[in-house]
């Protein structure tokens, strides 16, 4: 079981000193735990690092038009058409940020599996998390919660499992 996590919380309603924030941030890090380690803390309220100021909220405000469409990239055609293929990617990549691949011919069970996996990561003890927790992402397994928590205004609601793997 996890041992449970400090991580001061003032009232949402108060503006942390930045040396507050930043000794906060610290602490976090340094449990290696990310958010899930808070979660399986047991804790009660969201912690101030992860609360935005008000004067950034206005810059949070969903737009009013309409949602965007996620591009769909075929790669059926990819031997026949790859130039068209790498654009549409770049295309796709560079304006909205990501994309949705059909026809990749990776088996619904890979699939599943790599999913599972990537869960049961999760849900391993803090202690084994902590053992490829980065602050950057870098080669191999990286787990990561907030890559810019030293540097954004609010921390992020996540964790990230990223897994590079070389090419052949």
């Amino acid at each position: 079981m996890s041992s449970p996590i400090a991580i001061p919380s003032p009232p949402p309603t108060t503006t942390s000193p930045p040396s507050d924030r930043l000794k906060a941030v610290k602490q976090f890090d340094e449990t290696k735990a990310g958010v899930k380690g808070l979660i399986d803390s047991g804790i009660k309220t969201i912690p101030s690092i992860f609360i935005h100021p008000p004067e950034t909220l206005s810059d949070l405000v969903p737009g009013s038009g309409p949602e965007p469409e996620i591009p769909t990239i075929d790669l059926s055609n990819l031997q026949s058409s790859r130039a068209a293929v790498v654009d549409q990617i770049h295309h796709a990549a560079s304006t909205v940020g990501f994309f949705q691949v059909i026809n990749h011919g990776v088996a619904p069970e890979l699939l599943r599996s790599v999913i599972g996996a990537m869960k049961a990561f999760h849900e391993q003890p803090a202690e084994v998390r902590a053992q490829v927790y980065r602050r950057e992402m870098g080669k191999g397994v990286s787990y990561i919660s907030n890559v810019d928590l030293f540097t954004s205004k609010a921390a992020s609601w996540r964790d990230t499992l990223q897994v590079r793997i070389k090419r052949k």
